[in-house]
């Protein structure tokens, strides 16, 4: 018996060394403002994160849904309360209805990289809104060239999309630029592609914002203003920064822009 208790406390003492020479684990990566620990601070994180995700763009301001294209955005106040948060979650990040439908044009393709702290944020914050407005409308028949693109894979249920961009990410420049990779893993991919190497005839390699000045940059990412006042070729880009990127942080912002231009001269 006495054997058996110095080998126990010996293992156990064993298991506290090496537990004490484990690396500390690293901090997950979020926006500003994810450690808020007061409700109703953690709403207003999630309120934020809802604009700089571009929930607004295609629920409707009031989330109350919209027509889009032949799909139609649903009403998110009337739909998340159908919702268990292990649910919400598989659809955010999944791509994945409870139903087994499949769920098209949500971008679970980049959201399945949102840090824990900013998707229970969010979802604490779409959890404040009572039904209200219509409820969400049906899909439209799908046109021809819809269907084109469905059928040579170039247009992808959710899910599809998730599995195929799940180990496509960013380059990876240590934890000096993990917060400016965060953002553009689950902002600037949506366009620009999981490797932000842009789309021919579309968007461009996101290389292009190491010419940027900082206050180019600023400008750009607040007023949807290209220097020189040039205009862009697609209009979207300009509406997607007043509408959405205009809420990052100073300090995110800052981030982000050390981040592509850390990308692009490692590109040089």
């Amino acid at each position: 018996m006495r054997i058996w208790t110095f080998a126990a406390a010996g293992l156990l003492l064993a298991s506290c060394s090496q537990q004490e020479s484990r690396p500390a684990e690293t901090a997950e990566v979020t926006f500003d403002g994810a450690d808020a620990s007061v409700a109703a601070a953690k709403v207003a994180h999630g309120e934020r994160l809802s604009k700089v995700l571009g929930c607004q763009g295609c629920h409707g301001p009031n989330l109350q849904g919209k027509r889009f294209y032949e799909l139609y955005a649903s009403n998110l106040t009337r739909e998340v309360p159908k919702y268990s948060d292990v649910q919400l979650e598989r659809l955010l990040r999944g791509g994945i209805r409870p139903s087994g439908a499949d769920l098209w044009a949500m971008p679970s393709d980049i959201f399945q990289h949102l840090a824990d702290a900013d998707l229970i944020a969010l979802t604490a914050y779409l959890r404040t809104f009572q039904p209200a407005g219509p409820p969400t409308g049906k899909a439209l028949p799908l046109d021809a060239e819809t269907k084109k693109l469905i059928a040579s894979g170039e247009i992808m249920p959710a899910a599809d999309e998730v599995r195929k961009a799940r180990l496509q990410t960013p380059l990876d420049l240590g934890q000096e630029h993990a917060l400016g990779r965060y953002i553009t893993e689950v902002t600037c991919a949506e366009c620009h592609g999981p490797k932000l190497e842009g789309h021919a005839g579309d968007t461009p390699d996101l290389a292009l914002a190491g010419s940027y000045t900082r206050a180019e940059f600023e400008t750009l990412l607040t007023k949807g203003v290209l220097p020189g006042g040039r205009k862009f070729k697609n209009k979207l880009m300009g509406m997607v920064a007043r509408n959405r990127f205009s809420y990052l942080t100073t300090h995110e912002r800052d981030a982000l822009y050390a981040y592509l231009k850390a990308r692009a001269e490692r590109q040089q």
